[in-house]
């Protein structure tokens, strides 16, 4: 059977990943606007004052992880975030999870994995990068190797079986319970939308972190 470019486009994952991506934009745009228009001696109210509460925490993270680096990496790490929060909760709002689609997340793991190896050869030079791989031996070069490209195969099933497997219970449960699953529809949705959502959201970015930060080179700070 054939598959046309019109209907890999608008699979459910591609289509919920474009329709969140968009509403983010959009929105990021409109709040930019109300922010150059205020006045920097004036306290920021309501929607902007959180938006600077979660700027300031996501800031204050990277330069913990990332030390003098944290200004290339704090981007990255709030859209992943953003991202990530409202794909995995997404299910509220009647949408599939982007995230629910392995070639999603393979796709966001591919890019923490480029990011990785990238900060590596800039922060530490190629030489001392390339040696990397061959420590605590030289032999062990092959399997340093092996591990570097199982990392986002793993970054991208972690999250991609936890998102699926609360999207497929939850099926599951409709289905069985038929016109009586209003009953537990918020205790479903709270628990794998929100509660596990929002968990593997953390853990996606913990883990980018981690792995980032361990290919920097942070002891001369």
């Amino acid at each position: 059977m054939k598959i046309t470019i019109f209907e890999t486009i608008f699979a459910p994952s591609i289509y919920s990943s474009l329709l969140i991506v968009g509403i983010l934009s959009i929105v990021i745009m409109i709040l930019g606007l109300r922010i150059r228009k205020l006045n920097p001696t004036d306290s920021p109210k309501g929607i902007l004052m959180f938006l600077e509460i979660v700027v300031d925490f996501v800031n204050g993270f990277c330069k913990e992880n990332f030390g003098k680096y944290w200004k290339f990496y704090a981007p990255y790490i709030l859209t992943l975030g953003l991202f990530l929060v409202f794909s995995n909760t997404s299910g509220l709002f009647g949408l599939r999870p982007p995230t629910a689609s392995v070639s999603v997340t393979f796709a966001l793991a591919l890019i923490t994995f480029f990011l990785i190896h990238i900060s590596g050869i800039l922060s530490k030079g190629f030489k001392k990068y390339a040696k990397g791989f061959m420590e605590p031996i030289a032999p062990m070069l092959p399997l340093n190797i092996i591990g570097e490209f199982a990392t986002p195969i793993a970054l991208s099933l972690r999250l991609f079986g936890n998102i699926f497997s609360g999207l497929s219970i939850t099926g599951l449960v409709y289905g069985v319970l038929g016109n009586l699953a209003f009953v537990v529809t918020p205790v479903l949705h709270g628990i794998f939308d929100v509660f596990f959502g929002l968990i593997q959201a953390v853990v996606f970015i913990l883990l980018s972190t981690i792995f980032i930060s361990g290919q920097l080179d942070l002891e001369e700070q």
